[in-house]
């Protein structure tokens, strides 16, 4: 694990980054060609501390799991495609929209669940599941309900599905079946490696993937403005109303749900639908980032300043 001083400072350094892509000329581009490079790197890496964990810690089969994921990646993007229909939302900012809710969780839900305190080892295997899941939410949406107004190259969809996911969990169930012959206080030294290196390599990734948000900030802040607004209201309504939903399960349940339903991995999404990529996508990934990248540090502080507030309350 990373010390508090390593967390508090990841989470600066990850506000810094995504300040420093929109601030300053030419940086994202810079980054730009080492982003998807940098993203499978994440994705690999991210895996690396589970290694020393049972199958069953990362893979569940359990009933609760599942219905946390078919919530989160079917139930809940058929509500907002039935919802900007009835709207009458136009079809591009509704396949922008389910390029968001139909993404797996973001890699660091576990983390936020651990510092809110709730169920980290679910929120783990909802990350996995969902992550390897999203694929076929993708297909389904794009290509069954969304057909007429969103184009799924389905040969470069798989190719990129295997390279991004495939590929990266290959790799990490030769490791477990590995992990548990090394020396521990090697293992101990990879993990610490593997989790500083993920903060490095998110940062390339959400820096080089930037750029077209800093274009549109600059030269039309309204769009701008309005795709902040949409990903961020997003992001808070379906956490929202996941709790809401899986309130019945006890609040550490509902909460846990509503983490890795409000918190989606966009950018992994954004690299496995090339085909519906254009421009104005582009900008809106990249504005999503935004709130991805501070969620870390609103998170910890308030993490830190509701245990300061416990001694005072229970001194009173």
């Amino acid at each position: 694990m990373l010390t508090t001083y390593e967390r508090t400072f990841a989470c600066w350094l990850l506000a810094a980054a995504m300040a420093a892509g929109l601030l300053v000329p030419g940086l994202s581009e810079t980054f730009a060609p080492f982003a998807y490079g940098a993203l499978l790197c994440m994705i690999i890496l991210s895996l690396v501390p589970m290694g020393r964990l049972q199958f069953g810690d990362i893979f569940s089969l359990d009933w609760n799991i599942w219905q946390v994921v078919l919530w989160q990646l079917f139930v809940l993007p058929a509500i907002i495609v039935s919802a900007a229909y009835l709207a009458k939302i136009n079809s591009s900012i509704t396949a922008l929209m389910v390029t968001t809710a139909s993404a797996g969780s973001l890699f660091a839900s576990p983390t936020f669940a651990e510092l809110l305190q709730v169920n980290k080892q679910k929120a783990l295997q909802c990350m996995i599941l969902s992550t390897f899941m999203m694929p076929i939410s993708y297909f389904f949406f794009f290509t069954l309900i969304m057909h007429a107004e969103a184009g799924l190259d389905i040969t470069n969809f798989i190719y990129r599905c295997v390279a991004f996911l495939v590929f990266p969990l290959g790799l990490f169930l030769v490791y477990m079946g590995y992990a548990l012959c090394i020396p521990e206080k090697l293992v101990v030294s990879i993990e610490r490696c593997a989790r500083r290196a993920t903060i490095l390599a998110l940062i390339i990734f959400g820096v080089g993937i930037i750029g077209p948000a800093r274009d549109l900030l600059w030269n039309d802040f309204g769009h701008f403005a309005l795709y902040l607004v949409i990903v961020t209201s997003l992001g808070a309504g379906m956490a929202y109303l996941t709790a809401i939903v899986m309130y019945r399960y006890g609040i550490t349940d509902a909460l846990t749900a509503s983490i890795v339903s409000g918190f989606r991995n966009v950018g992994l999404g954004f690299a496995l639908l090339p085909s519906i990529s254009v421009e104005t996508t582009a900008a809106y990934v990249g504005i999503s980032q935004i709130p991805i990248f501070l969620a870390p540090l609103v998170l910890n502080h308030l993490v830190r300043a509701s245990r300061q507030a416990e001694p005072a309350v229970q001194a009173a």
